[in-house]
């Protein structure tokens, strides 16, 4: 059971493994439209990777740095 902590603080349970992508999914739907990859604990993945134990999590999108990699 994941626990996932955003850039702001905030955490989010989720009873099973979740993909980067479902992730901003439950955020908003604007934000799953611009989400194109994911930072796990400062790893850089893509948006269909798992997170599969607690956390720290960031949603990258195009505006972000990383997203133009």
């Amino acid at each position: 059971m994941p626990i996932v902590t955003l850039p702001d603080g905030s955490q989010r349970t989720f009873d099973e493994p979740i993909s980067v992508m479902q992730l901003a999914e439950s955020i908003g739907p604007g934000l799953a439209k611009a989400c194109v990859a994911g930072k796990i604990d400062g790893e850089l993945v893509d948006a269909a990777d798992l997170i599969e134990r607690d956390a720290e999590v960031a949603i990258i999108t195009a505006r972000d740095p990383e997203g133009l990699e």
